[in-house]
C-alpha cells in the first residue's frame, strides 16, 4: 500500500451528535474525495437514511461501514492522537494549531507508525461541547473570515481531509522518516485517569474550604477536567504512563504498609 493510502487508512473522522442525515452523506462524500474511509458516529441524532445515502452518492460504502458508538470513550479507545475542530478558541489550555500545520503533524504521527489518529467534529448547531473537547489533545483551527467563520459540517470535514492529503503530497512519494513512538492509547490514558480519581477520592484533595458534599462534588468535576486536559496535552507514551501507574501503586503500598489513614491531603 502506498504511504498516502496507508497513512489515511489510519485516520478516523468522528462525528458527535450529528442531527441531519444529509450532513452524514456530505461528510462521507468529502472523505472519499480525499481518500479517507473510517467514519465513526457518536450518539447520532440522525439516521443513515435514503437522504444520507443519496447525498453521499458514490461514497455510500463509507456510510454503510460507519461505526456507531454511544460515547467518545468507545470511539477513541484505540486512538493514540486525538484532534478536535472548533470555531472558537476556548479557555481549555489545549494547543491550538491552524489546519495546515495540524495536517503536517498528523502526517508525521502516521509516518512514524504510531497508530490510529482521530479527528473530532461537533454537532451542527453547537459544535463540540467543552466536555467533548477535553477528550482531545490538540485543537484544529480553520482560518476563516472572522465576520462569519462558521462552516457547515461537510465543508469542515472537506477542508481538514484536503489538508491531510496535501500534507502527503507536499512530502513527496516517500514517507516522512520519523522515530517510532509508542504513544499510550486513549483507553489506557482514561484507565489511568480513573485510577487517579479513585485514589484522590480517598484524600482531602477535592475539599477546597467547603466540605459540603455538593461543593466537594463540584470541585471534583472541575479539577478532574483540568487534570484530564493536562494529561491529554502531555500525551504520554506507554512507558511514561507505566511510570505514573507505578507511582500510584507505590504510594498505595506505602500507605498500607505504614498503617496511615488514607484520608490525607496530596
Amino acid at each position: 500500500m502506498e504511504p498516502l493510502q496507508e497513512g489515511l487508512a489510519r485516520v478516523q473522522v468522528v462525528l458527535c451528535g450529528t442531527t441531519h442525515s444529509g450532513n452524514l452523506g456530505a461528510v462521507a462524500r468529502a472523505m472519499k474525495n480525499m481518500g479517507l474511509s473510517r467514519l465513526v458516529l457518536v450518539a447520532p441524532k440522525a439516521d443513515i437514511d435514503d437522504q444520507a445515502l443519496a447525498t453521499a452518492k458514490h461514497a455510500e460504502d463509507i456510510l454503510r461501514a460507519a461505526q456507531i458508538v454511544p460515547d467518545l470513550d468507545a470511539a477513541l479507545a484505540d486512538s493514540v492522537a486525538v484532534w478536535a475542530t472548533s470555531a472558537r478558541v476556548r479557555d481549555l489550555h489545549l494547543p491550538v494549531t491552524d489546519v495546515r500545520t495540524a495536517a503536517r503533524s498528523v502526517r508525521q504521527d502516521l509516518s512514524s507508525g504510531a497508530g490510529q489518529v482521530s479527528i473530532l467534529f461537533g454537532a451542527e448547531r453547537t459544535g463540540l461541547t467543552n466536555q467533548e473537547l477535553v477528550s482531545a489533545q490538540r485543537l484544529i483551527e480553520i482560518p476563516a473570515n472572522p465576520a462569519y467563520p462558521v462552516l457547515n459540517l461537510g465543508q469542515a470535514v472537506q477542508i481538514v481531509a484536503h489538508e491531510l492529503r496535501m500534507a502527503y503530497r507536499e512530502a513527496g512519494a516517500e514517507p516522512i522518516l520519523a522515530d517510532a513512538c509508542d504513544w499510550a492509547t486513549m483507553a489506557e490514558l482514561t484507565a489511568f485517569e480513573h485510577r487517579l480519581a479513585t485514589a484522590l477520592d480517598h484524600t482531602t484533595f477535592f475539599v477546597r474550604g467547603d466540605d459540603a458534599p455538593e461543593a466537594v462534588a463540584q470541585n471534583r468535576r472541575r479539577l478532574l477536567s483540568r487534570i484530564q486536559v493536562f494529561f491529554h496535552r502531555a500525551r504520554p507514551t506507554r512507558n511514561e504512563l507505566a511510570i505514573l501507574q507505578g507511582m500510584l501503586s507505590a504510594l498505595a503500598t506505602t500507605d498500607q504498609s505504614s498503617g496511615k489513614n488514607s484520608r490525607h491531603a496530596i
